[in-house]
C-alpha cells in the first residue's frame, strides 16, 4: 500500500481542515496538516454507540489543540472481503459524512475499501495510515473493534502501537439502550420487524 505523507512544515501553524473539509485519501491532507485526534470505523447507521466515538475524539482533539477527524471507509469492508454476508446499509456515505460534520467533527476521511486495503497487515495500517499518514496523537475506537487483514488487530494491539508511535488510544465502552447493545446489526434486525420506536432509540435520532 502506497501512502503519501504529509508532515508538518516547520514553524507552521496548526492551521485546521476547511470547514465540512471531506477527503478521499491521505494525499488530500493540507501540506501544513498539524496532526489529529482520530475515530476509525464503518459508522453505518451512526447509532448511539458512534456518536460516543465522536464525542470522545472532539474531547482529545481538544486536550491536544488539534483537529478531529472521522475515519470511515466505502464501500462497507464485508462487500470486499466477504460479499455473500454484506449487510444492509443503513446509512449513505453522503449521510455518515452530514451526520459526522454536524456532530461537530472537523474533517471526514473516507479510504477506499479494496482489496490491497483489506490486506493491509494491522501494525501497517497503524503506522502508515495512522501516524504517518494522519500525523495521530490520539486514536478513539469502541472497544469491539477489529482491523487489518483478516480483522487481526484489536484494541490491545493498536495500543501496543500507540506507545511506540505516539498516540494514545480509547477503546470506548459499547452503548446500551433498553438492555441491548447498540449495533448496526440489531438495528437491521428492528427495521426487519417493523419496531421503529426502537430503532430511533438505538439511533439517538429520527428514522
Amino acid at each position: 500500500m502506497t501512502v503519501r505523507t504529509t508532515p508538518a512544515r516547520a514553524g507552521a501553524p496548526a492551521t485546521g481542515p476547511a470547514p465540512g473539509a471531506v477527503w478521499t485519501g491521505l494525499g488530500d491532507l493540507p501540506s501544513d496538516w498539524p496532526g489529529c485526534a482520530v475515530t476509525v470505523g464503518v459508522f453505518d447507521g451512526f447509532h448511539r454507540g458512534h456518536t460516543a466515538l465522536v464525542r470522545r475524539v472532539r474531547e482529545r482533539a481538544a486536550e491536544h489543540g488539534l483537529p478531529s477527524v472521522l475515519l470511515t471507509f466505502d464501500p462497507h469492508p464485508l462487500t470486499v472481503t466477504r460479499p455473500e454476508r454484506a449487510p444492509r446499509q443503513l446509512t449513505s456515505l453522503e449521510e455518515r459524512v452530514r451526520l459526522a460534520h454536524g456532530l461537530g467533527v472537523d474533517a471526514v476521511l473516507v479510504l477506499p475499501f479494496t482489496t490491497a486495503l483489506a490486506a493491509v497487515p494491522a501494525d501497517e495500517f497503524a503506522d502508515r495510515v495512522l501516524a504517518a499518514g494522519l500525523g495521530a496523537r490520539a486514536v478513539v475506537v469502541g472497544e469491539d473493534f477489529r482491523f487489518g487483514e483478516g480483522g487481526r488487530g484489536d484494541t490491545a494491539l493498536l495500543g501496543r502501537r500507540g506507545r511506540r508511535l505516539g498516540f494514545t488510544v480509547d477503546a470506548v465502552p459499547l452503548v446500551a439502550r433498553d438492555g441491548h447493545t447498540c449495533s448496526s446489526t440489531l438495528i437491521r434486525g428492528k427495521l426487519a420487524a417493523g419496531d421503529l420506536r426502537a430503532v430511533e432509540e438505538l439511533l439517538g435520532r429520527p428514522w
